[in-house]
């Protein structure tokens, strides 16, 4: 039983008028699971996941979208107004003193921040050049410690089949039966749903954690643009994970807690980024983590919401990973020096929130070649969906995730 706590504040009044959100009428909203398939997935899918297959599932590639001249040609020198006020969904750890919240109760909570508190100013603009960028500046580190604390425990491996091949991702878990990832580790993008789906919190070099172990799923929800058309700036997903895994008798979150989750903050922030990349020059065994601020933002698609971008150089396998605000030490938090929402948007607040998931990649030209000057992948970027809460836009993560919370 899960309560949402959510910390809701509005940091701006300017006009939304700037807020890209028209695709042309209704849109549908999101894409669940068949009845049919949730029976296929809730079964001993642990008996097909073998050590060999676990090693041998090939990281699934990231989307690479060609960026036209009309998208390059545009300014981003200011971030569009969010469709409405921040909203803060704190998480849980398991070892807290803290009983795990109870669905159904909310409460909100003014954090009496005002617009002077954060800036539509974007870092940058989108860059025109696959070579030179300018691209977000980035820090990557292997994450150091034990996986199995919180909140470093709530990163796991996402194996999967699509069309009869193995795959990996990277996911978060988000609720006490729920995980975030990309709509591209749950979907083919042409109409399809993944099969064989199997969680691993806290996976490292000696394989799923002792005493933890791997979750199978039983349910699930992507949205309607990415699961029929691919439409990367709508490239998130949720699954419900079995209520009990393979070494642990319980539900995944009173195991490996979770993390919070983020609407409507503006594309400005400092984001800490994860994932299990195993695409060389990495090999999928550690969780690496990217020190970046979202740089600019991007409309890849036919209207609707945009595309936000940080530096970054993970590859494949490290799709679904999560963008964090206000990441935090496993021990206690405190507050920046400055006390700005710009440099630490939700303080002390019991982070970590996850704010967005590793989608995609732009390119220009010629999607399977190195950068040039004139055609190739923008290497030192990778872009996520928005992670939005508007009443105009029902295929929003915030309509995802919500499938995924009400059917846990």
């Amino acid at each position: 039983m899960l309560r949402s706590l959510s910390i809701a504040a509005v940091l701006l009044t300017a006009s939304q008028a700037g807020f890209s959100q028209d695709r042309g009428g209704e849109t549908p909203g999101p894409v669940t699971m068949p009845a049919e398939l949730q029976r296929s997935q809730s079964g001993a899918v642990q008996d097909y996941w073998t050590q060999e297959r676990m090693e041998n599932a090939q990281p699934r590639g990231m989307p690479r979208v060609v960026a036209p001249d009309t998208q390059l040609s545009g300014s981003s020198e200011q971030a569009d107004v969010p469709p409405g006020p921040p909203i803060l969904v704190p998480g849980w750890s398991p070892e807290s003193d803290e009983l795990p919240p109870v669905p159904g109760e909310s409460y909100e909570i003014n954090l009496d921040l005002d617009s002077s508190d954060a800036s539509l100013e974007t870092y940058g603009s989108a860059p025109t050049n696959p070579k030179d960028g300018p691209y977000g500046p980035f820090q990557r580190w292997t994450m150091q410690g034990r996986y199995d604390i919180w909140p470093r425990s709530v990163h796991g491996k996402l194996f999967f089949s699509i069309g009869g091949s193995s795959y990996v991702c990277s996911a978060t878990v988000i609720g006490r039966n729920v995980i975030a990832t990309a709509g591209h580790c749950v979907s083919s993008g042409s109409g399809s749903w993944a099969t064989n789906f199997l969680f691993c919190p806290g996976y490292s070099q000696s394989g799923p954690m002792t005493g933890t172990g791997c979750w199978g799923v039983r349910d699930g929800a992507t949205s309607t643009a990415y699961f029929e058309t691919a439409d990367v700036d709508y490239d998130v997903a949720c699954l419900i994970t079995n209520t009990t895994g393979d070494q642990y008798s319980g539900p995944i979150g009173d195991r490996t807690g979770w993390s919070g989750y983020a609407y409507n903050w503006a594309t400005t922030h400092p984001i800490i980024q994860f994932g299990y990349p195993q695409g060389a020059p990495f090999d999928g065994k550690t969780i690496q983590q990217v020190a970046s601020a979202e740089w600019y933002e991007v409309d890849m698609g036919a209207g609707g919401q945009k595309s936000k971008y940080i530096g970054s150089d993970l590859t494949g396998g490290s799709s679904g990973g999560g963008w964090f605000l206000s990441w935090r030490h496993p021990a206690t938090e405190y507050p920046d020096t400055d006390g700005s929402v710009g440099t630490d948007p939700a303080g002390a607040r019991n982070g970590p929130y996850i704010n967005g998931v590793n989608s995609h990649r732009r390119c220009r030209s010629n999607c399977g070649s190195p950068p040039t000057a004139t055609a190739g992948v923008f290497w030192q970027e990778m872009g996520s969906p928005q992670f939005l809460n508007s009443a105009s836009d029902n295929q929003d993560a915030a309509d995802i995730f919500g499938y995924c919370f009400d059917n846990q």
